[in-house]
């Protein structure tokens, strides 16, 4: 059990061991999606681009044509910043002064996450609609769940991730999917494991497409099929090139000032996320005891930088600092043992 205060920062590269998309992946799906082309002048259906985006579009300007040309344009756009950005949000902030472009981007952007969702690793079976006890058992979120209820009796499940933080800055829900699910097979009860989800601490800078808990105002099924309007769900999410991040900048400086450990997975260390982390710079340094961070495939030359962001961010002394080269879970197996006597 996690008995001291510990922040997990959770990036793209920790959701991507249960398949969902990294940046460069999301960003060609969206390109091609919103890159319209039709036959001659025509405006029924799209010969390239996704129907099922267009067929939005149509049912929501339909009677304003011009305000339906200037969202294809605005497709076309977001293609070509694409071509050149290194990310969705790197095109994005280059189209900045383009409404229709933002909009889109971010529409395409929950449409995908969805989609991804509903072809991830953590899908639903077809014959059941749970999701399978196997599903996901090699991943960090199942690392992290042992760990929780190490030592516990299942009277005490609920206590099991009092002491945990996530700052999640990713969009998809696989964190609370996986364990709502995961404490039913564990022999709770739906409303018990709701319960537990509900109370997770869990930080979105960037928000997410909505809730996986049944009941909530902004449930949406995990991996969602149906054809929502994904515009009317836009403020739901922000991309790091919008300045007003979805979350309590003061909760998130006092939890990683409490936290014995800070420990990164699969985090992209890029500036404007890093920024988001920073405490204040009042602060003395070590007063965060250690961080861990993985850093798979990050090449050494990057090193001493990053080391040198993150002390300055989080105002740690570089000795504290580890930069590890595993992916999540092998962090979170090889250094268990590690983990369960320094916060257990």
């Amino acid at each position: 059990m996690f008995n001291r205060p510990v922040v997990f920062v959770i990036g793209a590269g920790a959701s991507a061991d249960y398949d969902m998309p990294l940046g460069g992946t999301l960003a060609s799906t969206i390109a091609e999606d919103v890159n319209f082309r039709f036959r001659g002048n025509s405006r029924s259906e799209p010969i390239r681009g996704d129907n099922i985006l267009y067929e939005l579009l149509v049912s929501k300007f339909n009677k304003d044509g011009a305000q339906l040309d200037s969202y294809v344009a605005a497709g076309h756009k977001l293609a070509a910043a694409i071509s050149s950005a290194a990310s969705v949000d790197d095109a994005l902030y280059q189209l900045s002064e383009f409404p229709e472009a933002i909009q889109l981007g971010k529409a395409c952007i929950i449409r995908s996450i969805l989609k991804a969702e509903r072809n991830s690793a953590l899908k639903f079976s077809p014959d059941t609609g749970r999701l399978p006890d196997s599903a996901g058992k090699d991943g960090w979120i199942e690392q992290v769940l042992s760990i929780a209820i190490a030592g516990l009796r299942h009277a005490q499940f609920p206590e099991a991730f009092k002491k945990v933080t996530f700052v999640n800055f990713n969009y998809d829900r696989c964190l609370e999917h996986y364990l709502f699910w995961s404490f039913q097979r564990l022999g709770l009860s739906a409303d018990e494991a709701t319960k537990i989800v509900d109370g997770l601490t869990i930080i979105r800078p960037y928000g997410t497409v909505g809730s996986v808990l049944d009941g909530r105002l902004d449930h949406v099924p995990f991996g969602d099929g149906s054809r929502l309007d994904v515009f009317n769900m836009l403020d739901r999410i922000r991309t790091f090139t919008e300045s007003d991040a979805l979350h309590d900048k003061e909760q998130l400086e006092r939890l990683l000032s409490e936290a014995f450990m800070c420990v990164f997975l699969g985090f992209g260390f890029h500036k404007q996320n890093l920024d988001l982390l920073a405490r204040s710079k009042n602060l003395q340094k070590t007063e965060v005891p250690r961080i861990l961070a993985t850093i798979y495939k990050v090449h050494d030359g990057n090193l001493p930088a990053l080391t040198t962001a993150l002390a300055d961010r989080l105002r740690v002394n570089n000795p504290r600092i580890e930069l590890l080269p595993m992916k999540a879970p092998e962090l979170l197996q090889e250094l268990r043992l590690r983990l369960t006597l320094v916060l257990g």
